[in-house]
């Protein structure tokens, strides 16, 4: 049965020119039906189905307002209905302690970044199993190291990134209500988020997410 997902993409630092090529290499098969938008709140405005909501940014395009909470439940309510929904990089950056989508959908939230580009070391956690982790031995990558923090009481930690500054969070997994939620930190370039190794790491959360 065809899958509808929603990519919440392109901004000043991560534009749909970076991101687009890299989306079609997930969504290679004719199992899709791939909606790109730069507005999370296309999402929460659609009347069709949505299996899966993936966010390469906030959602929130210059000349409109922050995502409010109240929209952040809405949204939160449509995944424990069953939608998917999958955090990657920037989609982790404006999410504050106290907000739904750290506090009830435990997103993560983006704490800061290295200030350059440097080699980032993603390894999955030893001794650790899951479906997102089929198939994934790790990958060093030229990025932009994102700092986040995570409730490690309430989700599933997958993978761990290290540059030469410390070691992080990089890829965690959970269930809310009747959905899915994953969050990963590597992306910002071409090389980290079009390596084979992230692409099937987001193959299989997208798969995980909508029970392919």
């Amino acid at each position: 049965m065809l899958k509808t997902v929603y990519v919440v993409r392109d901004d000043f630092y991560h534009p749909k020119e970076v991101i687009d090529p890299e989306i079609a290499k997930v969504f290679n098969s004719n199992e899709w039906n791939v909606v790109l938008t730069n507005r999370l709140r296309d999402v929460l405005e659609t009347e069709q189905q949505v299996d899966l909501t993936m966010l390469f940014t906030v959602g929130r395009p210059d000349g409109e307002a922050d995502i409010t909470h109240e929209e952040q439940n809405r949204f939160i309510a449509k995944v424990k209905d069953g939608m998917g929904a999958m955090f990657v990089h920037a989609g982790l950056v404006l999410i504050e302690e106290d907000s739904p989508f750290y506090v009830e959908l435990n997103s993560g939230r983006f704490l800061g970044h290295s200030h350059d580009h440097v080699p980032v070391e993603n390894v999955t956690i030893r001794n650790v199993s899951h479906p997102v982790l089929e198939g994934i031995t790790g990958f060093t990558a030229m990025d932009e190291h994102y700092y986040c923090s995570v409730d490690v009481s309430r989700t599933d930690m997958l993978m761990l990134s290290t540059s030469e500054v410390v070691t992080a969070a990089c890829a965690w997994a959970h269930s809310v209500g009747s959905g899915k939620v994953v969050g990963m930190t590597p992306g910002h370039t071409t090389e980290a988020l079009g390596h084979p190794q992230m692409i099937r790491l987001m193959q299989n959360a997208a798969n995980w997410t909508t029970g392919l």
